[in-house]
């Protein structure tokens, strides 16, 4: 008898449906010090910001001022932009493919069918990010590793350390250039030097904890590592069944909230070699993780979680998850169109079904990696071979099939 996931039949499992995110926990040690370094830091540049207006308070009127504190706030997003630029430009020069990077809502990410530019939302906790993976196979050096890690800190920096040097030997400049320059130095000293300190903002972390992690060489370290990895593969095309094992290896002293992106896998993994008691295993660990995951991730976890349910047709399951499966940092869209497909199929929706269907397949070249693009195309093949005996197709009209007990 077939034990896959498609025969899976058993009753509901309330471990499995979402509960709740967790409220923001209280700040830790590392935060409070975190938030004197932000008070210092803030405390000083406000007093430059005035003291340099003062200079120019003969010069200066109200619109002018508002202007002046609009291309302050300017430069500061911009050096939003010099950061995350720092890190790509790391990671290209130590070998890694440049996957999708972000300011704010904006996004420019590497589907399969080329780049795109989308207009993603906020992530709470994130300002900006750079996602650049290592070779397929390849185990990087802790060198490499620390000079991506670095590469956004130091362009910071090193703007911040031009903008200072201009300002002190150049000429006396207008408002505006002196404005912009005392912008640079501030927003590239701040960005610059709380990212090189250890902390985390409502689940991310700084790169200065992820710089002490390679240090230290900790269990959530390698476990990231591998991850990063394994990712790789997919974007080369392996398929999950095909993923290295030891790879996927979660250990115990990993938080919950940190082992979830490895439990994405993970599930991935499980679903493809049609592993039902791994899979429900992963399953029950990525619930359990998803109230205390960060925004931007947590949608990642609903989406793994809906997969989960259409693959073992759980249409309940499928509808609890759904939903919470909009936004995120990467694009889901392609998967929330097939989670759409599956569910209007589990509904009896034939029609609707080979619509969304269609749709999906429209989105498949918007998927990063090129396992992912497989396996859904192998998933949207064997809906509407589902969907073909319920519905067949004349003449290119869907035609539900009709017995003596009428549609079905």
């Amino acid at each position: 008898m077939d034990t896959g996931l498609n025969d899976l039949t058993t009753g509901r499992d309330d471990a499995l449906y979402p509960r709740a995110a967790e409220p923001a926990s209280a700040p830790q040690p590392a935060s409070r010090g975190m938030q004197l370094v932000q008070w210092i830091v803030g405390g000083i540049g406000g007093f430059a910001l005035v003291a340099g207006l003062d200079s120019f308070a003969d010069d200066v009127s109200l619109p002018l001022l508002a202007a002046m504190l609009a291309l302050a706030i300017a430069m500061l997003w911009l050096q939003v932009l010099v950061h995350e630029a720092g890190h790509a430009l790391a990671g290209v020069l130590v070998g890694r493919r440049l996957v999708a990077a972000g300011i704010g809502p904006l996004r420019l990410e590497r589907g399969v069918g080329g780049w795109m530019v989308r207009w993603g939302g906020n992530v709470r906790g994130l300002s900006g990010f750079a996602v650049l993976l290592p070779p397929d196979r390849a185990t990087e050096s802790r060198r490499n590793v620390a000079t991506f890690i670095l590469g956004g800190p130091l362009a910071n920096l090193l703007c911040a350390a031009v903008a200072l040097l201009v300002l002190a030997l150049a000429p006396p400049l207008d408002v505006t250039a002196s404005v912009a320059l005392a912008g640079t130095v501030f927003g590239g000293g701040l960005l610059g030097l709380i990212n090189l300190v250890p902390w985390q903002n409502q689940g991310w972390h700084t790169d200065g904890y992820n710089l002490r992690e390679l240090w230290r060489d900790t269990p959530a370290w390698r476990m990231s590592c591998a991850q990063a990895c394994v990712v790789a593969m997919s974007m080369a095309g392996v398929r999950p069944r095909d993923w290295p094992a030891d790879q996927l290896t979660v250990p115990d002293c990993v938080p919950t909230q940190m082992a979830a992106a490895m439990h994405v896998l993970r599930m991935g993994h499980a679903l493809d070699r049609d592993d039902q008691a791994a899979a429900g295993a992963t399953a029950r660990a990525l619930a359990d993780a998803y109230p205390g995951a960060a925004d931007g991730s947590r949608q990642g976890i609903a989406a793994t979680l809906a997969s989960y349910a259409a693959r073992t047709r759980d249409a309940d399951l499928l509808a609890a998850w759904r939903p919470l499966c909009e936004g995120g940092l990467l694009d889901l869209g392609p998967y929330r169109l097939w989670l759409d497909a599956e569910a209007a199929a589990l509904a009896g929706d034939a029609v609707a079904a080979r619509a969304v269907s269609a749709r999906a397949r429209e989105a498949m070249p918007r998927i990063h990696d090129r396992a992912g693009v497989l396996v859904m195309g192998e998933y949207l093949d064997e809906l509407d071979a589902r969907l073909v005996e319920v519905c067949p197709v004349v003449h290119g009209v869907p035609q539900l099939a009709v017995d003596e007990h009428g549609p079905r």
